[in-house]
């Protein structure tokens, strides 16, 4: 089974993260605390839950590929922790979370994430297959 989660917003990237730590570290961890709360309580109807491993996904739909990619990712720790507060997963270290965790990025009118989760990583593929898009003759 695939789990497909939609999320029209995003977290903070890491930039802002870190901006917002350097001035003060107690707002910092609030706004990561807020985002992984809005993500439990979005997530808290599914009524599946992973126990095991799980492959992951991202779908990252961005208004401007002006940020950088690992600073769009690094907003995957607050999904991930709103995940383990909802017990979608049981946690987000490395035992539960299999590699290869891929990370796609698409123009967009506005910003959000869709979260592909799986117990086995075969649904991985057909989206690696056609983001490589290899010449035709």
């Amino acid at each position: 089974m695939i789990l497909e989660l939609r999320f029209n917003m995003l977290p903070p990237a890491l930039n802002e993260q870190i901006d917002l730590a350097r001035s003060d570290w107690r707002a910092s961890a609030a706004v990561k605390k807020t985002w992984t709360n809005k993500v439990a309580n979005l997530t808290q109807k599914v009524d599946f839950s992973f126990n095991d491993k799980v492959w992951i996904e991202y779908h990252w739909h961005l208004k401007t590929f002006a940020r950088d990619s690992d600073n769009v990712s690094a907003a995957s720790k607050s999904i991930l922790d709103g995940l383990v507060d909802a017990g979608i997963i049981r946690n987000d270290n490395l035992i539960v979370i299999q590699s290869p965790v891929p990370h796609y990025y698409y123009r967009a009118k506005s910003d959000g994430v869709i979260l592909r989760l799986s117990s086995s990583p075969k649904f991985l593929l057909e989206n690696f297959y056609k983001s490589i898009q290899l010449p035709t003759k």
